[in-house]
């Protein structure tokens, strides 16, 4: 019989980092909706809106996703190899719940079967405009006008014909407001946390949505904060958050925290 102290997950919450940024968009963004249709008259590949009050968003899924894909791609934990039985080529992603990347991100749940199980660390909320992005985009568009149609023109190599066609972007110069809270449960979560800015320097040169390979979807972070909420806080033992703002000397790029990250995050008691 095995040592149950041995297999047992040990983990105790010990606080969580709340980290916002702004994500400003360099180009235009599109990240189509699951609902596309056709209206008369209308765009035929729109961006995914908010069904309430129509205002485009970046879903967490899509930033999470992409930052994911890019990490594993930077850690080369991408594994290409053909089905033997299909002949098809399959690509296996980090799925390993003990590693860095699997503990920040999350794996499926079948894939706890050999490993030990544990909560996922990163959260990553929808991003939305606050007013002062909805108020710049309806005195240069107009009323409930948020976005831009953008024609493209697919030119036929062999006999040149073109095949137009329109995709509906968030212009660029919009902010979206991000948020990413991150849970600690062990000491070495915080060391981890290096992967999320890992991430944010990838992707700003790499691009976010669709089109990115025909200009859409760069974008840049900035006006990064950082509130450490140790487990005190939410126990009600009065324990006061500590943010801590990266504005100061302009140190507020993803590179800035990384390259000082001993020194730029508070430690959690």
């Amino acid at each position: 019989m095995s040592d149950e102290k041995e297999t047992k997950p040990e983990f105790e919450f010990i606080g969580k980092y709340i980290i916002t940024a702004d994500i400003k968009l360099k180009t235009g963004l599109h990240i189509g909706g699951t609902e596309e249709g056709f209206d008369i008259g209308g765009i035929d590949n729109p961006v995914i809106k908010d069904k309430v009050t129509g205002l485009p968003y970046i879903p967490g899924s899509s930033l999470k996703g992409k930052l994911r894909s890019l990490i594993e791609w930077a850690h080369d934990k991408v594994d290409i190899k053909k089905n033997n039985k299909t002949q098809e080529w399959e690509g296996n992603l980090c799925t390993k719940p003990n590693e860095p990347i699997g503990v920040v991100f999350g794996v499926p749940a079948e894939n706890h079967k050999d490993d030990l199980p544990g909560p996922t660390r990163l959260a990553v909320r929808d991003a939305y405009p606050d007013e002062i992005q909805i108020k710049k985009w309806q005195d240069a568009m107009g009323e409930k006008i948020y976005t831009e149609a953008k024609t493209e023109n697919a030119i036929d190599r062999l006999t040149s014909a073109a095949n137009p066609r329109s995709m509906e972007r968030v212009p660029a110069e919009s902010v979206f407001k991000a948020e990413f809270v991150y849970d600690v449960y062990k000491k070495e979560d915080v060391t981890n946390l290096k992967l999320l800015f890992e991430g944010m320097m990838l992707l700003e040169d790499s691009y976010l949505g669709g089109g990115g390979t025909r200009g859409s979807g760069k974008i840049e972070f900035a006006n990064i904060q950082i509130t450490a909420r140790d487990k005190s806080y939410y126990l009600g033992s009065g324990q006061v958050a500590l943010t801590v703002n990266q504005n100061q000397n302009g140190k507020n790029k993803p590179k800035d925290i990384f390259d000082n990250f001993g020194s730029v995050f508070p430690e959690l008691k």
